[in-house]
């Protein structure tokens, strides 16, 4: 009897001590990002038979376990994935935003100022210094468009390094997954199928940070593997093997990275709008649906400007009564890319601006200069535009891009924090209520010793005998 209650004593301690390191355990691990709060499992020892009928033998750990719910963690994993695409790309667009509509170092303002400087040699045409504002000004606009185009082209750098940047990091946390894979495996089996918690944390924190960069789609094992899948169904870790990912050039476009799979027999390119989710979505959508778009619409208006102006300026006559040439120059007729990187002022005498609309040379002829003045507002581009209202137009779509995307994000980002606290108030630890358990398993603790001891009193009781 004293032996039989001695055991039970002795089950209680182990159970407390098992208890107690659980809950020290979580306590320590409050602030570990990914950690899952654990919890011992306990059930009641098998009951002895005999004649006076089952006698309890005390209790038994069956299991130390993540308090996890896989449903909630793959909706976090979403909403992760989706709020980190927003953010990367509205953090991108609002730089060509800022550039656009500043009313400073915009296009704007050196547009106004050439026109203003057109119309004053319309209004004094024989005025050598308001035809050299005009070269000036026309310049500054070159100068202008030239400047903003080398920022957008920084932007593309931009992009194509950070990823190159993105997929090291994923080739790196896939590398890890399909290591931790390999490791959960062993330590799982050599511990008779008993949960590698802390291990099964590290590979979920993994996880989540491989969705911050790219959506992500996890397949779950018999043997406990992640098999993890990004783009359409790609694989990426298969078990304990990853798959490797390159930036490479695209073959269409040296100057542009795209994202590759290196594969036996070569690599095998992956469609971009497979690629969704995660800042590595979000830098390809915005380079696809803002930044080409932007470039192209750029060099359209310095091609139109251009290709419009000169047009008009060949028509007429400069003071020398010779006929007007190209005023601006570096742009391809029959080609407006890169236009706005290669237009430049063709001319340098401020004698050769052909003002007048005939050659009987008379330096108060300003007919032609005035015609200039007024392509300023003529509906002269493709779409039936103006030059500004053709660049309004472009600041107001990536305004408006920028706005909504501002707008979205943050609702993603709070949906995002809905799932999270729903996850955190499953899974996270709570000191108090880990300081409450404290208090509880200690109270077993100590009340399994005095069974202990009791047991002890009666055994010493029956030698006495």
């Amino acid at each position: 009897m004293a032996n039989g209650i001695m055991n039970v004593g002795v089950s209680g301690l182990r159970a407390a001590q098992v208890a107690l390191l659980t809950t020290s355990h979580n306590i320590s691990n409050a602030t570990t990002p990914g950690y899952n709060r654990q919890q011992a499992t306990q059930s009641a020892s098998t009951p002895l038979a005999n004649s006076d009928g089952f006698i309890g033998r005390g209790v038994q750990i069956t299991t130390v376990q993540r308090i996890y719910n896989q449903h909630l963690v793959s909706q976090s994993l979403q909403a992760q994935s989706q709020s980190s695409q927003l953010d990367s790309h509205y953090n991108e667009i609002k730089q060509i935003d800022n550039l656009l509509a500043d009313t400073t170092s915009g296009l704007t303002p050196a547009l106004h100022n050439f026109f203003n400087a057109v119309q004053d040699v319309a209004s004094n045409p024989a005025s050598i210094s308001s035809r050299q504002a005009m070269l000036s000004n026309a310049e500054a606009l070159t100068a202008r468009f030239q400047q903003m185009d080398q920022r957008l082209s920084e932007m593309r750098e931009g992009v194509n390094s950070q990823i190159t940047g993105s997929v090291t990091e994923i080739n790196s946390l896939a590398q890890q997954i399909a290591g931790l894979n390999m490791n959960i495996q062993a330590v799982e089996s050599s511990a008779n199928g008993q949960p590698a918690n802390d291990l099964l944390d590290q590979r979920d924190a993994l996880v989540r940070d491989l969705s911050r960069i790219i959506n992500v789609d996890v397949v779950r094992q018999n043997n406990g593997h992640y098999n993890v899948f990004i783009g359409n169904g790609q694989s990426l870790v298969v078990g304990s093997s990853a798959m490797t990912l390159k930036a490479v050039p695209s073959s269409s476009d040296p100057q542009r990275l795209v994202v590759a799979m290196d594969q036996q027999g070569g690599e095998i390119v992956l469609p971009e709008h497979q690629l969704q989710g995660g800042s590595l979505g979000g830098l390809l959508a915005f380079r696809s649906e803002t930044l080409d778009s932007v470039q192209n619409s750029f060099d359209q208006l310095a091609w139109g400007i251009a290709d419009t102006f000169n047009t008009q300026h060949q028509v007429g006559f400069d003071l020398q009564s010779v006929a007007g040439s190209n005023f601006f120059e570096g742009t391809d007729p029959s080609d407006p890319s890169q236009a706005a990187r290669n237009i430049r002022v063709a001319i340098s005498d401020p004698a050769k601006i052909a003002a007048a609309d005939n050659n009987d040379g008379g330096v108060t002829n300003n007919i032609n200069a005035l015609k200039l003045a007024g392509l300023q507002t003529e509906n002269t581009l493709q779409g039936g535009a103006s030059y500004q209202s053709a660049y309004a137009r472009l600041v107001s779509q990536v305004g408006n891009k920028t706005r909504e995307l501002e707008v979205t994000s943050k609702a993603q980002e709070s949906m995002l924090n809905q799932t999270d606290q729903a996850l955190q108030s499953l899974s996270g630890v709570n000191l108090e209520e880990e300081a409450a358990n404290l208090l509880r398993y200690q109270q077993m603790f100590q009340a399994s010793s005095k069974v202990i001891e009791i047991g002890n009193s009666l055994f010493d009781s029956l030698l006495r005998i």
